[in-house]
């Protein structure tokens, strides 16, 4: 079974979210350009939560509060491409770490209003994924 995968819905506040820091892919060729959630693979027997800061950290240079997670119905994890599975959650940046910035993985990392997220070009996988967020943000 392929690696689990886990992406922080990067929000201006965790208490009054509205807007989302989203991130255009530069690789592979087939996905550059498509939008996702940052973040990346959990290595061996790391903790989720502890890769996922690991991940933000060499993917956009920042430092998070991670609040709490966003899940699929009737799970904890998004099915998403290649057979994998991957666990959401709402961060904000930490009061003490830099704004966070698109690095090698990413073209661009922008903040988007939540109400304007679904006129971006989103991984079709992460695409429900926000819709999930965006709501739980409405909330």
């Amino acid at each position: 079974m392929p690696r689990p995968v886990v992406a922080a819905a990067i929000v201006d506040s965790l208490s009054d979210p509205t807007m989302l820091l989203a991130c255009s892919r530069a690789y592979p060729q087939e996905l550059r350009g498509q939008f996702e959630l940052p973040g990346g693979k959990v290595e061996g027997a790391e903790d989720p939560v502890e890769a996922l800061t690991r991940e933000i950290i060499e993917e956009l240079g920042a430092r998070l509060t991670i609040g709490e997670r966003v899940c699929p119905e009737g799970g904890q994890w998004w099915p998403i491409l290649g057979g994998r599975v991957m666990g959401v959650w709402l961060a904000e940046v930490a009061l003490n770490s830099q704004e966070p910035r698109a690095g090698a993985s990413h073209l661009e990392a922008m903040w988007v209003p939540l109400e304007n997220l679904a006129a971006l070009p989103w991984i079709v996988a992460d695409l429900p994924i926000v819709e999930a967020v965006v709501a739980r943000c409405a909330r």
